[in-house]
Parts: C-alpha cells; structure tokens; sequence
C-alpha cells in the first residue's frame, strides 16, 4: 500500500517528494467528479510500468489523501527516487 498526496490542476503531472506517510503527485487533470484520480492513476501506471487496471484504490477515490495498492510494480524504487531527486 501506498499513501499519496494529489495536488490537481497544475502545469505538468509529477510525482513529488515525500510528506510525512505520503508521496505527493502533482496533476494536470481538475478534480471534478473523480477525474484527477482517474488521471493520476494512468500516471502512475505508465511511470511505475503496470496497467491501470493493476492500481487499486484503497480509499480516497474523492479526497486529496489517497491510498493505493499497486500489483508488481515494474520501476517503483527507481521511479519514485528519480522524481524526487529531480525536485531538490
């Protein structure tokens, strides 16, 4: 399970750093009705190498706080420290 902060309706789709229990994504979609989540997960998917379909929402389908279960992810380590060093 992952924990993810989303921030949507801004310039370009990000995966951030860290806060606290979270991983903060930054994305282009606006969140209305579910559309930033359904954006993020495509994100996601394409970023950690797995199909949408292999992201499940825990909880937070209509919240900024999200939790994801992701099934065998391909790049997850390498993703998530490549993005985050490129924010310092």
């Amino acid at each position: 399970m992952i924990n993810f902060l989303i921030k949507p309706s801004v310039r370009r789709d990000i995966i951030g750093k860290p806060k606290g229990a979270q991983i903060k994504v930054r994305v282009t979609e606006k969140a209305r009705f579910s559309r930033a989540t359904g954006h993020m997960i495509r994100f996601l998917a394409g970023k950690l190498g797995v199909a949408p379909s292999a992201i499940d929402v825990a909880f937070g389908r209509l919240n900024v706080h999200k939790q994801r279960q992701i099934k065998a992810p391909a790049y997850l380590s390498s993703v998530f420290q490549v993005q985050t060093t490129l924010l310092d």
